[in-house]
């Protein structure tokens, strides 16, 4: 039967709709692939600057050299320019904290800053970072990432962690989108700890602390630069330990015989007043460990691997990765074999 004026057979009416459709999803997907290539060139060609502050340090230095390898254009502020890491296509800008009107340049057409500690007296770190966090201000800076202390409290039994605490405070006055990594006491540390003799003291008891290691506090710092996630993170190693299971872990792995030996608070200070005439000196190497005792890092976190897909070291694989940190303990092995 002929088919009647004016009407259309099924396929002549569905075809059209359907090559529409096609190029509609088409456009839309190029559409896409432009997007993520503007992305791409815009982190390549230096229009998504990231700041690192106190680039002279291990950490900063650490998440320089991965952000760097990503491709990422990179400004790196410190005191002391000529200690800056030598990083390919770097920006290296001369900035303190204590200075304040060096700091607008360093901030300047800053998507990200990264935040780190600077050095100071208990009491005077927190006005030294709301000094960095005004200029971020001001330079408009889309997100600031701050590194702090796990138990960071006004009532922290380790005044640092209380200088944190003031500083996440007046971050989050800013109004400025932020970051918080509230990383643990590192396992670095304790190799300043044990004396001579490869005893550490201090008032720590049995309780247990989820040290990290600065590798995997870097990792994540440059990862957390990269894709601001927001919010507060503790930063951990993947496991709580006494501090008489570190010694353990620690003559094993140098082969030197270390120990931990407790004492109360009152006989570490009494103990490093002989050697130390700074009284502030003192309360923060006791109050160091009286913060382990107190519970303030016995909680582990799954941030490490959140942010950078690998699981945080235990110390075995820290120090192997990274043997020359160790060397210290190693030497004062041979020195007191004599050897």
């Amino acid at each position: 039967m002929p088919a009647s004026p004016g009407h259309r057979s099924p396929s002549r009416f569905v075809l059209p709709l359907n090559e529409s459709i096609l190029r509609k999803e088409r456009f839309n997907i190029g559409q896409i692939f432009v997007q993520r290539c503007i992305v791409i060139m815009t982190l390549i060609t230096g229009l998504n600057m990231l700041l690192i502050t106190g680039a002279s340090g291990r950490i900063a230095r650490r998440a320089a050299a991965l952000l760097a390898q990503k491709g990422y254009s990179l400004r790196l502020m410190t005191r002391h320019p000529q200690q800056a890491p030598a990083v390919d296509g770097a920006e290296v800008v001369r900035g303190d904290f204590a200075e304040p009107a060096t700091l607008d340049g360093a901030f300047a057409e800053v998507s990200a800053a990264l935040v780190i500690s600077g050095s100071g007296k208990p009491g005077e770190r927190a006005q030294l970072h709301r000094n960095a966090f005004e200029a971020a201000v001001r330079a408009r800076v889309g997100h600031v990432v701050y590194l702090s202390l796990q138990g960071a409290s006004p009532r922290s039994k380790y005044l640092y962690s209380r200088d944190h605490s003031l500083s996440e405070q007046y971050l989050a006055a800013t109004g400025l989108p932020y970051t918080v990594l509230r990383n643990a006491f590192y396992l670095d540390m304790f190799l300043e700890k044990f004396d001579v003799e490869g005893v550490m003291r201090g008032p720590a008891n049995e309780t247990r602390g989820a040290f990290v290691s600065r590798e995997d506090a870097a990792r994540t710092a440059a990862a957390v630069l990269a894709n601001p996630p927001g919010g507060t993170h503790d930063v951990t190693g993947p496991e709580a330990l006494s501090l008489a299971e570190v010694a353990r872990r620690f003559s094993a792995l140098t082969g030197r015989q270390l120990r931990y030996q407790s004492e109360s608070g009152e006989s570490g200070r009494e103990r490093l007043r002989k050697r130390e005439e700074a009284s502030w000196r003192v309360d923060l190497a006791v109050g160091w460990f009286e913060a382990i005792a107190a519970g303030e890092l016995e909680h582990t976190s799954d941030t490490v691997f959140r942010f950078t897909r690998k699981e945080p070291m235990n110390i075995e694989q820290y120090f192997t990765l990274f043997p020359e940190l160790s060397q210290s303990l190693r030497l004062a092995q041979d020195k007191d074999s004599g050897s």
